[in-house]
């Protein structure tokens, strides 16, 4: 009897150990879900203070485009949204720092760092990013859950949205489908690169992009037939080189040999018509010129020897003979309707936007497109680049065409802090 009272005591002292253990295990569990409910919950409130902070910037700066706003910010770029959420503006002061009161909402505390960088802007530790060539700003916006004021201020989250916008009467242009673009037709002998130096890169496009077989098949003819000499592809000649194939590159649409160059659907930019209504819709008077400047367009009628800018859509109701430039490198969308391009010799020109070359002729009450001819001859140092940062990324149909009548919005989009420099 005694020994059976001993083995009941056993049993029941693992009994509850085991009941404990199990208790223990599930209080734990309990604990690790109640941390990731409230991680959860402070992403949660984080990722709207921030996106909260972004529509604030939104409304602020497209309340200075308004009657009797300020427009676009000049001088006072680096301070003219500071100020209190009370006031309308953004606050800049890192809340680890402590903070006012009146910019706490419910723990809630979003502001703009001064001293953030941000990728593809000019100068480093500058937020926002004020682009004054093409009126487009890129702002941060920090998005904190706090707790408490003054110094006593504790962190408990933080999240950081991104946003790119762009004033009214920024103009967008449909996108291009190449770095260099040749409408019409190109017949043999008519495209013509033997340069040391010469480079397209298409980025995630085209190199070149033509409307028909034939002049697809001249444009490769042409590269295959100059594929020898001391041309390093890439732009990476070593004098007195031809460019090779491997100049030419470009996106997924690329073969894996050979040069990035394609017969492609042009979209607007195959249509003579309606490259011609976007153009008038750019420059009202063309083709005379316009009798005041107009914002970051350059319009030129008649034949050059250099393009005449350096920022911004270049339009030339002519041809370009030369092709050398003053600018260290073209920021823009250069538009050559005369039909004709071409460098001879040290040209060292650098266009970072697209090149659309289209001899474009009137026929009766419409126009059509005539030959084109892309030459770069004897040292010409030419590279092209695509950046589509003055085109409506995307479409490519001609849907937005001309000036945008409010801001737009370029980018909205969440970041990860630990991507930030």
């Amino acid at each position: 009897m005694k020994k059976q009272q001993g083995s009941v005591l056993i049993i029941t002292v693992v009994v509850l150990f085991a009941a404990t253990m199990i208790s223990l295990y599930a209080m734990r569990g309990t604990i690790i879900q109640d941390k990731m409910t409230a991680n959860i919950n402070n992403k949660v409130i984080t990722t709207n203070t921030a996106e909260d902070g972004a529509t604030q910037f939104l409304n602020w700066f497209g309340g200075r485009f308004k009657t009797g706003g300020s427009g676009w910010p000049s001088s006072e770029q680096s301070t003219v949204w500071q100020g209190k959420i009370t006031d309308n503006l953004m606050p800049y002061t890192n809340p680890e720092n402590g903070v006012d009161a009146d910019n706490v909402q419910n723990g809630r505390y979003y502001w703009i760092n001064p001293k953030s960088t941000i990728a593809g802007c000019s100068t480093v530790e500058t937020n926002p990013c004020w682009d004054n060539d093409n009126h487009q700003v890129t702002v941060q916006i920090t998005g904190n859950l706090i707790k408490g004021t003054g110094k006593d201020i504790k962190v408990l989250g933080e999240s950081i949205y991104q946003v790119k916008l762009a004033a009214p009467n920024a103009l967008r242009l449909p996108d291009l489908p190449a770095a260099l673009t040749l409408a019409g037709n190109v017949a043999s002998g008519k495209y013509e690169a033997n340069s040391n130096n010469f480079a397209i890169d298409g980025k995630n496009k085209l190199a070149i992009a033509t409307m028909n077989s034939d002049s697809n098949a001249s444009v490769i003819e042409a590269i295959k037939a100059t594929n020898s000499g001391n041309g390093n592809g890439n732009g990476n000649g070593n004098g007195g080189g031809k460019n090779k194939e491997s100049d030419y590159t470009g996106g997924s649409e690329c073969p894996s040999s050979g040069a990035c160059v394609k017969n492609a659907n042009l979209g607007l930019w195959g249509d003579a018509n309606e490259v011609m209504k976007l153009v008038k819709s750019i420059v009202p008077s063309y083709p005379t010129p316009p009798s005041t400047p107009i914002p970051n367009v350059t319009y030129i009628q008649g034949d050059v020897s250099k393009i005449p800018a350096c920022t911004g859509i270049i339009i030339i109701k002519g041809d370009v003979t030369d092709g050398k430039t003053d600018c260290g490198e073209i920021r823009g969308i250069v538009l050559i309707l005369g039909g004709l391009y071409h460098i001879q010799g040290g040209g060292n020109t650098v266009i970072n936007g697209a090149l659309y070359v289209a001899n474009i002729e009137a026929d009766g009450a419409g126009y059509k497109f005539g030959d084109t001819q892309f030459t770069v001859n004897g040292g010409g140092n030419m590279e092209i680049k695509y950046n589509s940062e003055l085109m409506n990324t995307g479409t490519g149909t001609g849907t937005g065409l001309g000036y945008t009548s409010g801001i737009s919005v370029l980018s909205w989009n969440e970041v990860n802090p630990e991507n930030i420099e």
